[in-house]
């Protein structure tokens, strides 16, 4: 290659990234936090959403609690320890909004009357 060559790629790529510079740091960006953008979608979805809600009465991995506070970030759950009807005691339990999907969370239906459909 010649020294005129060269000079002339040279003021291609300046060109190129002078004029276009900003795409190429963004999609470097979208790269590097494209995980931490995921996270923030999916809490932004359960935050926004209609689900889960506080207060609502749930089943978490068939064990009854109630959800406190459905935050940007996490939800926070009260798991109750049941013994022969009586609530003996309890947990409480925080969970990443992204996590949610990976658990299993019923949430039970009013009284239903079926007598109607013996």
């Amino acid at each position: 290659m010649t020294d005129g060559s060269i000079n002339e790629i040279e003021g291609v790529l300046k060109h190129i990234f002078a004029e276009h510079g900003w795409i190429f740091i963004t999609g470097i960006i979208v790269l590097v936090f494209q995980s931490s953008i995921k996270k923030l979608a999916a809490s932004l979805f359960v935050f926004w959403g209609n689900d889960y809600k506080t207060d609502d009465v749930i089943y978490l991995n068939k064990r009854p609690g109630r959800i406190i506070r459905v935050g940007i970030i996490k939800t926070t759950f009260f798991l109750y320890d049941v013994k022969d009807g009586i609530v003996t005691g309890g947990t409480k339990l925080v969970v990443q909004n992204e996590e949610l999907a990976k658990l299993r969370i019923e949430k039970p239906l009013p009284e239903l009357d079926l007598k109607r459909y013996s």
